[in-house]
């Protein structure tokens, strides 16, 4: 481990992490596109020039390219060692450990998805009937794909995350709003009963988002379990502590005259450790730390080895690595916040 002394080009965390959150926000941004085809071709919004055949045709394909993103999330979710989740927790709703309520409510809404493709391609043997009854399911299976991205989510804070789920939840609100105008007067009183359901969802959603993943100390209130947590009754379950020890984990990538690390609390997922060589003009590597993809701070380790010692603004942090790699483990300890 002499070899740190000569540290680092930066790298990321564990690939496996970066392909569970990129495919499943791209999930949700799927199934927002499915929704809103759906809606379409259920009103008849076509233009002049596209035809309702060509609507239902790209609704079926994005819907089939969207189960394909939820199968990457789904295995990559399940291969990554980070939250331990086991194949059967991702087939059997609430029985894993980790965050239990919110990745139980991303089984359910992965199952309706598989329910509503299976039968859309099985639809001329099934029938109408149990067809469209299955395709309803598609309405409660967004909302369910929402609050599972926001309670799991290592990126709920992230200011893109929120771009980009506030996008989807506008876009979904205004086609609905687009086919509940269209109807019967008879109709009316259903109609304006899913408005007021449709709207009480999202409200309740967005109630929930700010007192909830969106407020620091989510991870161990959302169900973290102790192992990957530490303690969820103890100050060092909460990012706005005072001093912390935390567990970490990362990659160590040994090259010619280097060796590359990165780590992330696995107290606290949004706080980041990297240390990038030194330039042309400097003489030591630089540490960086990051939470939620923002920079908190950069320092120049007073000692690189087994232990890195540095000063973070006016917090003294100690990083001890474990293992040779390409996965260690580590620990940091602080005296203040980040």
């Amino acid at each position: 481990m002499s070899t740190l002394q000569t540290v680092v080009a930066a790298t990321t965390p564990s690939p496996l992490w970066f392909a569970t959150r990129g495919a499943g926000m791209m999930t949700l941004v799927g199934l927002t596109v499915v929704v809103i085809l759906g809606i379409m071709t259920s009103v008849r919004i076509e233009g002049r020039r596209t035809p309702r055949f060509v609507t239902a045709s790209l609704h079926r394909n994005i819907a089939l390219f969207t189960l394909l993103l939820l199968a990457v999330h789904i295995t990559a979710a399940v291969a990554d060692p980070f939250a331990g989740i086991r194949p059967i927790d991702a087939a059997i709703p609430f029985a894993g450990a980790y965050r239990t309520m919110w990745l139980g409510l991303g089984v359910l809404a992965a199952e309706v998805l598989v329910a509503v493709t299976a039968t859309s391609l099985l639809r001329n043997r099934i029938g109408p009937r149990l067809w469209k009854l299955v395709h309803w399911g598609a309405y409660a299976s967004w909302p369910l794909a929402l609050v599972h991205g926001l309670g799991t989510g290592s990126d709920s804070q992230a200011p893109w995350a929120l771009g980009i789920t506030a996008a989807c939840v506008a876009a979904v609100l205004l086609m609905l709003a687009r086919r509940l105008l269209v109807g019967r007067w008879r109709t009316v009183p259903v109609r304006l009963a899913c408005a007021g359901l449709a709207v009480s969802t999202v409200y309740a959603i967005c109630a929930w988002a700010v007192e909830g993943p969106l407020q620091p100390g989510w991870a161990a209130i959302a169900g973290t379990p102790t192992s990957i947590l530490a303690s969820s009754a103890t100050p060092s379950a909460r990012p706005d502590r005072h001093g912390f020890a935390d567990p970490m984990i990362g990659v160590l990538t040994r090259s010619a005259n280097a060796v590359d690390i990165a780590l992330r609390d696995t107290v606290d997922s949004t706080i980041t450790v990297t240390i990038v060589p030194a330039g042309p003009t400097e003489t030591l590597p630089q540490l960086t730390v990051d939470r939620g993809g923002h920079p908190v701070c950069s320092a120049v380790p007073a000692r690189v080895g087994v232990s890195i010692y540095a000063v973070c603004g006016k917090t003294r942090l100690v990083i001890t690595l474990y293992g040779t790699g390409p996965s260690i483990t580590a620990r940091i300890v602080t005296s203040g916040p980040l």
